[in-house]
């Protein structure tokens, strides 16, 4: 569950505590309770949901997958699924359950996006295996980003 939906729920929790204890009104309770609940709920479910189906596209295109360096990525691979490995210098975009990471190998650097957490914890400095299908970016059309179903660590 992201940072965010961690926030909403606590906002939404002091406001019902502070409602409560200043009306005294346990009927609000029957509402408020269910409703925070649902606050927990429906975004761990829609995660639980995504990496499920993000599991069942690795399995997918990991046959199909071509690995190769990131330098030979080009405007004529988009569409291609690609497999590359590299070591993560920059991670952003973690607290919104869509990590963005930044990719160096011996070549060159890419952006790798997933729209789901990955199975293990990444951090800067890892060396790391992607999975996925190359794509312009949707801000600046000039550059390639890789969409990932899957970033795994790699021992070393």
């Amino acid at each position: 569950m992201s940072a965010l939906a961690w926030v909403a729920f606590a906002i939404c929790a002091v406001a019902v505590a502070l409602h409560y204890t200043s009306t005294g009104d346990s009927r609000f309770l029957l509402y408020a309770v269910p409703g925070l609940i649902m606050l927990l709920v429906i975004p761990m479910t829609l995660a639980w949901m995504s990496r499920r189906s993000f599991t069942q596209a690795n399995e997918q295109f990991s046959t199909k997958a071509r690995t190769c360096k990131i330098g030979k990525i080009d405007q004529n691979m988009i569409g291609d699924v690609v497999r590359i490995s590299g070591e993560v210098q920059k991670v952003s975009f973690k607290w919104l359950n869509r990590p963005h990471f930044h990719i160096n190998d011996e070549t060159e650097g890419i952006r790798v996006i997933m729209f789901t957490a990955p199975s293990n914890r990444i951090v800067v400095g890892n060396r790391v295996e992607a999975v996925g299908i190359v794509m312009k970016h949707l801000l600046t059309r000039n550059r390639l980003i890789i969409s990932a179903v899957s970033v795994k660590r790699i021992e070393d």
